[in-house]
């Protein structure tokens, strides 16, 4: 329904752009304002909009401000928070728990100590989804973007495959974000 009601909308902006340059009288661009102000105020059974403002829609971005030790499975706590719009995103646990169900957008980095192995993976509900390798003879950085449909109250995490550490410090090398690309 929300991609039918979406394409509508778009095809009706499309047809103003080309009627509005057309219109011979002021009643017929009367009435397709008119139409488009009623597309694009689409309400819900209880009478509210239902398009997400720009303070509702999931999104989060946090830092890691120091090195941390991680054991197997231990989520990484990215502990400086830089948008955690709907509260999301917890840094004492380094989990972010979906608010609202739809189509999330993930990214992360991080960074090794010098010539260390690190291991870690995006975790769904306690699923891998993808994982980055990483071992070098200096620092290294890695980086994994995804894409997942999420239900209200899954948990995604940035997690460790073993022991190790991940270092960062004032310079911020390492990051965690996500948000709701549509519902």
């Amino acid at each position: 329904m929300k991609l039918t009601y979406c394409t509508f909308v778009l095809t009706m902006l499309l047809f103003a752009e080309m009627v509005i340059g057309s219109c011979d009288t002021k009643l017929e661009c009367s009435l397709l304002g008119n139409l488009l102000e009623m597309a694009m105020k689409h309400k819900g059974q209880d009478n509210v909009c239902q398009c997400l403002s720009r303070n509702k829609i999931p999104a989060f971005s946090s830092m890691l401000t120091k090195p941390q030790s991680l054991g197997t499975n231990d989520a990484i706590k990215f502990d400086k928070i830089v948008t955690n719009i709907r509260n999301g995103y917890n840094p004492t646990t380094g989990i972010f728990t979906a608010p609202l169900a739809g189509v999330y957008q993930f990214s992360y980095t991080v960074f090794t100590g010098d010539g260390k192995y690190l291991i870690v993976y995006l975790s769904l509900n306690n699923i891998k989804q993808q994982s980055t390798w990483l071992l070098g003879s200096r620092h290294k950085t890695g980086t994994n973007n995804i894409v997942l449909n999420l239900k209200k109250g899954d948990q995604v995490a940035v997690k460790s495959r073993g022991s190790y550490t991940v270092h960062s410090d004032s310079d911020l090398y390492c990051s965690f974000s996500g948000y709701l690309i549509a519902q």
